[in-house]
């Protein structure tokens, strides 16, 4: 798991829009989130400045095969939410991996990399969301990084309960 829901598990007081997750792209694994992206019924969202040759068409066309990187980068609609998945853009899985941990979440253990794995992408950014957020951000980065832990599951699924009750 990378983005800003890592952050949000960090204690960040922020709601993330997604979920960010970034694939080991070995075959046999991109194969499964293929399968993974069918089964929670997936397309990608219609973002028009994304690629100069997207198209609501396009994603309404889009299968999750051949299971690629290429293929799967895409921030998706799914019955279940938002879900990203950059293969690249926010560091590989091999670059993510040697300081991520594992945090339990309700009955899954899922691999959380290190806010400052995230952090580090994010500097210099001027997104709309990144101005927005940089009260989170900068609180994040002036927690000592020895003692930083993922507590943050409760306060960020109360989060999110209450974004559901308001939509």
């Amino acid at each position: 798991m990378t983005g800003s829901t890592v952050l949000a598990l960090y204690g960040a007081d922020l709601t993330p829009n997604d979920l960010d997750v970034t694939p080991h792209l070995e075959p046999s694994n991109l194969q499964r989130l293929a399968d993974a992206l069918h089964e929670i019924e997936a397309i990608p969202a219609f973002l028009p400045d994304w690629q100069e040759d997207f198209t609501i068409d396009h994603c309404r066309a889009w299968r999750p095969v051949p299971a690629t990187a290429e293929q799967l980068d895409y921030l998706f609609v799914t019955r279940l939410g938002m879900l990203d998945v950059p293969p690249r853009l926010c560091g590989t899985y091999d670059e993510l991996m040697p300081s991520a941990r594992r945090v339990d979440i309700g009955d899954c253990q899922v691999t959380v990399c290190e806010p400052d794995e995230i952090l580090r992408r994010l500097e210099g950014r001027t997104r709309p969301k990144d101005l927005d957020r940089a009260a989170a951000y900068q609180w994040i980065r002036a927690q000592p990084s020895t003692h930083r832990r993922p507590t943050g599951v409760d306060g960020l699924l109360a989060r999110l309960a209450h974004r559901e009750s308001l939509s």
